[in-house]
């Protein structure tokens, strides 16, 4: 062989490894990083340390989510079911299939309206999507807000039912009590509690059922907890203290849970409402520069590349925003 080309085989054998060397040296790099963070995030949240505390709180409730599911109460809803769910969780009054199907005229309106004056097909599914987007981003809005009022209410009213049974109340007298103390939503839950068991229906039965249809973690857990202690009894004032710890302890983690997203949550909206923004500006300073965007096929296929750029873009973005632990 002649030398000068096995010299060259070495020359290029040693650079790849030299490549390959540093690419090794910055994944381990970069994975010793991505661990120090993920123990950093864990350690902020209470749970990598030892069985007491918080950490055992998390234990319980995952528990507790796996005994939910074996009771039966995560078995899979109807159709006219999950949209009652929708419509109690969102606090629409009326029927959830009056709304959704208001929404989607309205969005079809709007479409035809883009379509006859001038705006074409194009830019009229823009606006039909559009408003789906906002309905949808608003309905999300209106759930969070829900649950948060109703995971406060409920901690509440675990309270009102410990001290009602420590004071001699029946259980059904301290749902009677949460139902008149507690305002909407969680008092309404309690008192068609309190009017099913009074037309005769199992207790256990009422409190399963409402926990099914009501979209609420913490109302399961509730629901286990009570069923198993009324069929092999207990004090009912103590389990309720703890369930209301387990609850205070949750709601904790979920306020550091968000303020650990906080930023990425801001960086979302901002890079979601930096583009749509400065199109809005540019087409009232400069009307002739969107134009084309408009007045051409392709200036109407990049709008829909754009917007579909940016849904990916708030999916994805959503998608880090998530903290499994």
């Amino acid at each position: 062989m002649n030398p000068e080309r096995l010299i060259n085989i070495i020359a290029m054998v040693a650079i790849f490894g030299l490549v390959f060397s540093v690419w090794c040296i910055c994944i381990l790099l970069w994975f010793g990083q991505y661990i120090t963070g993920l123990k950093s995030v864990q350690k902020r949240l209470g749970i990598v340390k030892k069985e007491t505390g918080e950490s055992q709180t998390l234990r319980l409730w995952r528990e507790s989510q796996q005994q939910t599911e074996k009771a039966g109460l995560e078995g899979k809803l109807t159709f006219t079911e999950s949209l009652e769910r929708l419509r109690y969780t969102a606090g629409w009054r009326a029927p959830a299939q009056t709304v959704i199907l208001g929404v989607i005229g309205v969005a079809l309106l709007g479409l035809v309206f883009t379509y006859l004056f001038g705006g074409g097909l194009t830019l009229g599914i823009g606006v039909f999507i559009a408003i789906l987007a906002v309905f949808a981003s608003y309905t999300r809005a209106c759930i969070t807000k829900h649950a948060a009022l109703f995971e406060k209410q409920l901690v509440d009213a675990l309270g009102i039912a410990a001290r009602a049974l420590r004071a001699g109340l029946p259980l059904l007298g301290a749902f009677q009590l949460i139902s008149e103390e507690i305002d909407k939503p969680l008092g309404d839950i309690f008192f068609r509690i309190c009017q099913e068991q009074m037309l005769g229906l199992d207790l256990r039965d009422s409190i399963r059922k409402v926990a099914k249809t009501v979209y609420n973690p913490e109302l399961k857990l509730f629901a286990t907890a009570v069923a198993i202690q009324l069929k092999s009894g207990g004090n009912l004032a103590d389990l309720m203290d703890s369930l209301a710890s387990v609850i205070r302890v949750r709601m904790r983690l979920n306020r550091r849970a968000r303020i650990l997203i906080a930023q990425t949550q801001l960086s979302k909206k901002v890079l979601i409402a930096l583009p749509i923004v400065l199109f809005f500006l540019l087409a009232i300073v400069a009307p002739s520069y969107t134009e084309t965007f408009f007045a051409t096929a392709e200036g109407k296929y990049m709008l829909m590349a754009a917007a579909i750029i940016v849904s990916v873009g708030a999916m994805v973005m959503n998608r880090l925003a998530v903290l499994r632990f």
